[in-house]
């Protein structure tokens, strides 16, 4: 009776590939997209920020040299403001440092310096602001070597002019108790309006309905696939109806299902926890849409190739775990690899996850999210084309 059993499990790859295959890809997937909050001092990916000198001063210029020659940061120089605006708009840099003009005089006269930063909204506070908190740190060591050569200045020449000499004294007196630090400001890019740094359920809402939604999949599949095996489809062929309209029949309930789902977990995080869905709400109609079709054509798809339901919760599970790490469902895109938010871009996880807080945290209108729409479309498209040449309504 034993040996039949495992004979039996060994001959059902399915539940094979669910047991073995599937925790190893997941373990693998997360474990790469977690390697960042695992790494040591000094192997961690650098986080990616520019510098625009509006002052051209040599404070200025050194502040540069010392953030340049951190092992945690990624820096671009030589950038005029609405350039580094851009960069941070487009998630290229996490903030830009600016430099203002008088950088240098300020320096030198005992005020305190001020400098500002133009962060990126969705970037993680975890990660930019002791980031912040280190380059505000460089600022003051380097104006600080600045304001002593001053001084030092200033007292060999008292020292060659005794009547002075008290008068400068008070003077570095001064500079000493008013200069405790460097003072900051953060803003968020131009044209962007209606921003704020996003709570976490700006992140875990939106990021774990793109999940769920994806479970539709199994659900679709698995209901053809009954269908299938109980004769239902054959019944139905018998009637006079065509069969792109049978087929259109079995797609589209479960995308109003899946419609509905994002809907009403978006009402959820709104109404329980107060999320914030942005100046234009709206613009989350045709994410949500385009995020459906390609559900719902995912699930043909995996229907198309499936020859058992075993097999369809098999490679179903895979598909939706794998593709939920990846695309930053699980976790947020600032703590994976750089090579992994790259992937993310490609998958339907990670476009619609961006387009939602695209809309959510940067205060994105409908013309924004249009592109991630069009790819969502574009994937379902591709998924219909492979699924309906294999599709059969029997066996």
């Amino acid at each position: 009776m034993i040996r039949k059993e495992l004979l039996v499990l060994l001959r059902d790859r399915a539940s094979l590939i669910t047991l073995f295959v599937s925790p190893m890809l997941f373990i693998t997937v997360m474990s790469l997209a977690l390697s960042n909050s695992f790494d040591t001092l000094g192997s961690a990916p650098k986080m990616s920020i520019s510098i625009v000198d509006q002052d051209g001063g040599a404070a200025a210029r050194n502040v540069a040299k010392a953030l340049k020659s951190s092992d945690e940061l990624d820096v671009t120089t030589g950038l005029k403001s609405d350039a580094a605006d851009k960069r941070v708009r487009d998630g290229k840099d996490s903030f830009a440092v600016v430099i203002p003009a008088g950088f240098e005089k300020e320096v030198e006269s005992g005020r305190k310096p001020h400098f500002s930063f133009v962060v990126d909204p969705s970037s993680s506070r975890q990660v930019v602001d002791p980031l912040q908190a280190a380059i505000r740190s460089a600022v003051l060591t380097v104006t600080s070597s600045t304001r002593t050569a001053v001084s030092l200045e200033k007292q060999r020449a008292a020292e060659r002019d005794p009547v002075r000499r008290a008068e400068l004294k008070k003077q570095i007196d001064k500079i000493d108790e008013t200069w405790s630090g460097v003072t900051s400001t953060s803003t968020f890019p131009k044209g962007m309006t209606g921003v704020k740094y996003p709570s976490v359920y700006q992140q875990n809402v939106p990021g774990y309905t793109v999940m769920y939604v994806f479970f539709i999949v199994t659900v679709m599949a698995g209901s053809i696939m009954v269908e299938r095996r109980e004769g239902t489809f054959r019944r139905l062929l018998s009637a006079p109806v065509p069969r792109w309209q049978l087929l259109l029949g079995k797609v589209l309930p479960y995308l109003f299902v899946a419609v509905a789902q994002v809907g009403v977990l978006m009402a959820f995080g709104k109404l329980v926890f107060g999320m914030d869905l942005g100046v234009h709400p709206l613009a989350l109609v045709p994410i949500t849409v385009a995020l459906g079709c390609c559900a719902v054509a995912l699930g043909l798809l995996l229907a198309s190739f499936a020859k058992s339901e075993s097999q369809v919760n098999g490679m179903g599970t895979i598909v939706i775990l794998v593709l939920a790490a990846l695309g930053g469902c699980m976790v947020p895109g600032v703590f994976m690899p750089e090579f992994m938010r790259n992937i993310a871009e490609f998958t339907p996880h990670g476009k619609a996850l961006n387009a939602f807080q695209e809309v959510m945290v940067k205060g994105a209108d409908l013309g924004t999210v249009l592109p991630a729409s069009g790819f969502l479309l574009g994937l379902a498209a591709l998924f219909f084309v492979l699924a309906v040449p294999r599709f059969r309504f029997v066996k």
